[in-house]
């Protein structure tokens, strides 16, 4: 069996549990072939489970350990890693949760994944050359409005409708009381962001979330300012303030 196909026929037995490809490749010794690659099918499997576990602490505590393995098992089969570092494996994850018709009536965990995930994602981005307040104060009008600009990395947005933060906080603690939070649905917007070495959260304003989602891939500040909804120039500076603050633009002239 060549190499490429060894580790096709691996991969399909550890997605399936279909060894037909694979056995005549195992040698047999004191385990048969059947037991020896259950071994490792079973460390597959419980090794990103773990990992799933370590990257959604609270969402493990809200569904419950049963649930949220036997979750974790079938979303590992369905959708593998596709890259070696496993604190950026599950992404999709929250999606995989929002789409369990046995949570329909629990919105609010899905959402709280998706804010563990942000908080995962802004932790590890890659340190960019933010766009600082000199950069902006050295450049004439013209140039400033073509700056071309967009979202730093590790500046990641949540809409969420459930209290997630709360949720989040509530449960750094080993017997969290959910009594206190306020359940009642409320749309927002939340950014969770390193300008340094912290973690920081904050709730948006719309036009603020507005200018974050403008820039979200490359574009110019005075497009982005256009559509952030802002009625004055005071609002627009207010938007301003806030992303040097957190260092949440990079661009080519930074």
């Amino acid at each position: 069996m060549r190499l490429a196909d060894l580790q096709g026929a691996y991969r399909h037995y550890l997605l399936t549990g279909d060894s037909a490809q694979l056995a005549p490749a195992i040698v047999a010794d004191a385990f048969d072939g059947a037991e020896r690659l259950g071994i490792y099918r079973n460390n597959f499997l419980v090794g990103l489970s773990e990992a799933l576990k370590a990257n959604f602490p609270v969402t493990l505590h809200l569904l419950g350990r049963d649930f949220f393995e036997q979750a974790a098992r079938r979303f590992v089969l369905a959708r593998p890693p596709r890259r070696p570092c496993l604190f950026e494996y599950g992404a999709e994850f929250p999606g995989y949760l929002s789409d369990l018709p046995e949570l329909g009536a629990l919105p609010y965990v899905s959402e709280v994944a998706r804010f563990e995930f942000a908080r995962i994602a802004s932790y590890n981005a890659a340190v960019e050359r933010y766009v600082s307040p000199d950069t902006l104060a050295n450049l004439p009008p013209d140039q400033l409005e073509a700056l071309p600009i967009r979202r730093a990395q590790h500046a990641q947005v949540v809409p969420v409708k459930a209290p997630v933060a709360e949720l989040w906080k509530a449960h750094q603690v080993p017997d969290p009381d959910l009594s206190v939070i306020d359940m009642t649905a409320r749309p927002q917007v939340l950014l969770v962001c390193r300008p340094d070495r912290a973690l920081v959260v904050r709730e948006l304003d719309a036009p603020a979330a507005q200018f974050l989602a403008a820039v979200q891939d490359e574009t110019q500040l005075g497009a982005a300012a256009a559509q952030c909804g802002a009625e004055d120039d005071m609002a627009l500076g207010r938007i301003i303030a806030l992303v040097l603050e957190l260092r949440l633009l990079v661009s080519a002239r930074a």
